[in-house]
């Protein structure tokens, strides 16, 4: 056998070190996104921070500034490398809107390398709303038997190029809670599609930082769904003022304004310039003519509720943009016979 030398004895001690920390470090990170998939990971050894959610975890105006303060501590400490312990326990009552939006901010910080463990709530309608909401087909974490059933369900999408057929199944689904009859409904699909390419188009600044979540809520016995999209890019506010409004600001009286003027006219109708997104007039128009009711919208630091006439300007800025609506029997029916 051929004798080694001193040199190159250190060189091989030296590379068997390097690649066993490799090999370490290659374990650690397959463990983290083990448990990175799930809110309630079983199996950790990182050191939490306790975070206790609002004991009302809805985004009604009237509580939605402690939900999105709540929101943006996530945030916050999932910048800066933190692991976090969501306490679950207070909450009295929980809406899905809420948990869409918890739920597309932990996606994004665990594609960051954030571990999330937690609680459910104590009160018991609140946990059947969340383990009925779909919440858990995207983390970690056991549904009682009574609530594994459920038509409510969370769609979400990592990129531009989203098969429609889901959603075009699910909102069929729609149809038939309300109607009591499966059929297309193209005003839902139109809005949830403006959402979408708003979204894959102003949002974000590259493709694969895309994400959405597109939630769906069923009330069998009311004949009533609820829908709530959310994503967690720039906002409607940002994207508008830093590209075509940035030199027409002094149009506006501030940024309630331009939200409104956005949805209910059109961004052009004051600039006097073809402004190509139509997208929210899009959706005002679906909601002036009753097929959708009760929208909501939450972007930066605008809240505007239409319904009750609420436009109010948030302390708690929201980095991306939420919108809420239902369909019950008191919008105008729209419900066409699929063709085969």
């Amino acid at each position: 056998m051929k004798k080694i030398k001193p040199k190159q004895k250190r060189y091989f001690l030296k590379r068997s070190r390097r690649e066993l920390r490799n090999k370490k470090r290659q374990g650690k990170s397959r463990a983290l996104r083990q448990s990175t998939s799930g809110l309630i990971s079983q199996n950790h050894s990182f050191s939490f921070t306790d975070l206790r959610t609002p004991s009302i975890f809805k985004l009604q105006y009237e509580y939605c500034e402690d939900v999105i303060g709540f929101i943006n501590k996530i945030k916050a400490l999932g910048r800066s490398g933190k692991h976090m312990n969501i306490i679950m326990d207070d909450i009295s009552d929980i809406g899905e809107g809420a948990i869409s939006m918890l739920l597309s901010v932990m996606e994004e910080l665990v594609r960051n390398g954030v571990v999330f463990t937690g609680t459910k709530p104590k009160d018991s309608s609140s946990k059947a709303i969340l383990e009925k909401s779909g919440f858990f087909k995207f983390v970690n974490g056991k549904v009682d038997e009574s609530n594994s059933k459920s038509k409510n369900t969370i769609l979400n999408t990592g990129d531009n190029n989203t098969p429609q057929s889901e959603l075009a199944v699910e909102i069929v689904k729609s149809m038939e809670t309300v109607w009591g009859q499966k059929g297309r409904s193209p005003s839902i699909y139109s809005c949830v599609f403006e959402m979408m390419r708003n979204a894959c188009d102003h949002a974000f600044k590259k493709d694969n930082q895309i994400r959405w979540h597109f939630a769906l809520s069923h009330s069998d016995s009311e004949n009533t769904v609820k829908f709530s999209f959310v994503d967690n890019g720039k906002g409607i506010i940002k994207t508008f003022t830093e590209g075509i409004l940035k030199n027409f600001l002094n149009l506006f009286t501030d940024n309630v304004d331009i939200m409104e003027t956005a949805f209910e006219n059109g961004i052009d109708s004051r600039t006097g310039l073809s402004w190509r997104g139509k997208g929210l007039p899009t959706i005002y128009e679906n909601y002036s003519d009753s097929h959708i009711k009760n929208l909501v919208v939450i972007s930066n630091n605008v809240y505007i509720d239409f319904d009750r006439n609420i436009r109010h300007k948030l302390k708690n800025a929201f980095s991306g943009t939420y919108y809420y609506w239902k369909v019950d029997q008191t919008c105008v029916k729209e419900c066409f016979e699929i063709k085969r």
